[in-house]
C-alpha cells in the first residue's frame, strides 16, 4: 500500500510515496505534511513517517527501537496520540494427543537463550525460529542446547517463518528487496545466500517438497497473482492456482501428494484449500484459518492436519483426519496471548508455537510551534 491524494472536486489520483508495504494511520497535520505508520524497506517496525505532500518526499520520524502501531491527531494538529509497542515474543509446548483435550495446565515453556523467540520450524533435531535484537527479525537455529544466529536481522528483516528443506541442509527465507518481497535459500549454518524466482513478489511463507527439489510459495507477477510450485535451483515458477492468495502459507504433506494453502481472505479469515502437485484440486471440509499467521501443518505421519482456529487471541489447535475428514478439538487454552505461528515435533506428540505480546502503550505528543503559529 502506498499513500495518495485526489481533489475533492475529483481528477487524477497521486500517489505520495512509494513505501509499497502496509500504510496505516494516514494523519495530515497541516496542508503539506501527512504522517503514517509502515514497515520500512528492509522489513523491519513500523515506524512513523511523514510525507512531505509538495515534494512527495517520504521520511522516518520515529527512532529508537519502540515501533508505532498507531496515530492520530487533535482537530487543532497540536498533539499527537499514538500506540507505541515494545513487542516482544516466546515459544510454548503443548501436547498432541487424540485421546483428550489439552488444557492450559498442559502447556509448558520452551526455553531459549534468545529473549524474544517466534515463528518456530522443527527439523529433526534443529529448531528454527525468528528473534529479534533491536533491528528486524533474524532467524536462529536451536540444536543440542546451543543458539546460532544463521541471518541477522540488521542484515533485512525476515518476513515469514524460516523453511527449513527436508534434509535440514538449506532454508528458504523471505526478505524485501528493492520494494519487492523475495524468496532467498541459503545452508542451514549460514553463509552465501541465493535469491530465487526473482519474477515472482512472493507473499507469505513457503514450503519445500519432500524431495527438497522444489518450493511452494503464494505471490504474483506480471501475468496475476497466484500459487507457484518454484524449482530450488533457481528455475522459472510454476502457477499451480491462479487467484488471489496473497497470504496463502502453503504446507507440502510428507509424501509429496498434497499441498495445503489458506485461499482468498474473507474479512479476518481464509478458507482451508488443497491442490495435487500437478494442479488438481482437492476437496476438504470447510474450514475458515485467520490470515494473519501460518495456521496449519502436516501431521510427521501426513495422515492428518494440525490447525488453529478461534479469534485473535482465543486461538485454540484443532486436528483434521484426512481419512475419514472428520475435525477433533486438541486444546482449550486459556491464556489469551496472540499466536501466529506453530509446528509439530519430529515424533508427533507435542505441539511448539509462539505467544506474542505488544507491550503497548497510549502516549501523547505535542507538536512544537513553528513561526509563533
Amino acid at each position: 500500500m502506498d499513500v495518495w491524494r485526489v481533489s475533492p472536486e475529483g481528477g487524477t489520483p497521486e500517489r505520495l510515496t512509494h513505501q509499497n508495504s502496509d500504510v496505516a494511520y494516514v494523519t495530515p497535520i497541516d496542508a503539506g505534511t501527512v504522517l503514517y505508520v509502515s514497515h520500512d524497506d528492509d522489513g523491519s517496525g513500523p515506524w512513523l513517517w511523514a510525507v512531505d505532500a509538495d515534494r512527495k518526499t517520504s521520511r522516518r520520524v520515529s527512532f529508537g527501537v519502540e515501533k508505532y502501531t498507531s496515530v492520530a491527531a487533535t482537530p487543532d494538529a497540536r498533539k499527537l496520540v499514538a500506540t507505541v509497542a515494545n513487542p516482544g515474543g516466546s515459544l510454548w509446548t503443548v501436547p498432541l494427543a487424540a485421546d483428550r483435550i489439552a488444557e492450559e495446565a498442559d502447556v509448558k515453556p520452551e526455553p531459549l537463550p534468545t529473549a524474544d523467540s517466534s515463528a518456530p520450524q522443527v527439523r529433526g533435531p534443529a529448531l528454527y525460529y525468528l528473534s529479534s535484537l533491536g533491528a528486524g527479525d533474524g532467524v536462529w537455529r536451536y540444536e543440542d542446547g546451543q543458539s546460532l544466529e544463521i541471518w541477522k536481522g540488521s542484515d533485512g528483516s525476515v518476513l515469514a517463518p524460516p523453511a527449513p528443506s527436508p534434509d535440514g541442509r538449506k532454508v528458504a527465507i523471505v526478505l524485501r528487496r528493492e520494494g519487492k518481497l523475495r524468496l532467498h535459500v541459503m545452508p542451514a549454518e549460514g553463509g552465501q545466500m541465493q535469491s530465487i524466482a526473482n519474477t515472482t513478489d512472493v507473499r507469505g511463507g513457503p514450503a519445500w517438497s519432500p524431495d527438497g527439489r522444489w518450493l511452494v510459495v503464494g505471490g504474483s507477477r506480471s501475468d496475476g497473482a497466484g500459487l507457484f510450485k518454484v524449482p530450488a535451483d533457481g528455475g522459472e515458477p510454476v502457477l499451480l492456482a491462479a487467484g488471489s492468495v496473497s497470504n496463502a502459507n502453503p504446507v507440502w504433506s510428507p509424501d509429496g501428494s498434497l499441498i495445503v494453502y489458506a485461499g482468498p481472505n474473507v474479512s479476518a479469515y481464509s478458507p482451508l484449500l488443497a491442490i495435487r502437485p500437478d494442479g488438481t484440486a482437492v476437496p476438504l471440509p470447510d474450514i475458515k484459518v485467520r490470515r494473519d499467521g501460518e495456521r496449519v501443518r502436516f501431521t510427521p505421519d501426513g495422515k492428518a492436519l494440525v490447525y488453529m482456529q478461534g479469534v485473535l487471541r482465543a486461538q485454540d489447535f484443532w486436528l483434521l483426519d484426512l481419512t475419514s475428514m472428520k475435525t477433533q478439538q486438541l486444546t482449550r487454552l486459556r491464556q489469551r496471548d496472540s499466536m501466529r505461528t506453530f509446528d509439530v515435533t519430529a515424533d508427533g506428540k507435542r505441539i511448539i508455537f509462539d505467544r506474542l505480546r505488544d507491550n503497548s502503550d497510549i502516549v501523547l505528543i505535542e507538536l512544537p510551534k513553528i513561526g509563533g503559529k
